[in-house]
């Protein structure tokens, strides 16, 4: 393959897509996530001081989207920390959607 087939290739591999735009959309997204995690923290703790009992639906979304991030990290960079992160993540948010369940049976009868 010569420098010409390569950039070809490269060229249509990248169409549509601008770098920066990349990049910003890539800090976009850490930023999203650490805001949630602040306002998770924020809705756990008036929780708490309103009704005494901890919240779990905030922590289903919030693990879920850390879980959908790093899922798409790892089917396209393919590292085992990607996989790792997105494995605890998935784990981490069915327990507290367990938890959830729970809540709503228990609250349901009674």
């Amino acid at each position: 393959m010569n420098k010409d087939d390569i950039l070809a290739r490269s060229r249509a591999e990248n169409q549509g897509t601008d770098e920066y735009e990349r990049v910003v959309l890539e800090k976009a997204g850490k930023l999203a996530a650490q805001v949630g995690l602040l306002a998770c923290c924020v809705i756990a703790i008036i929780t708490v001081m309103v009704t005494e009992r901890p919240s779990i639906t905030c922590w289903v979304i919030y693990f879920s989207i850390l879980a959908a991030q790093f899922w798409m990290k790892w089917r396209y960079l393919k590292r085992r920390h990607e996989l790792a992160l997105a494995m605890f993540y998935t784990a981490v948010g069915l327990m507290f959607l367990g938890l959830f369940a729970l809540e709503m049976v228990r609250w349901n009868h009674g």
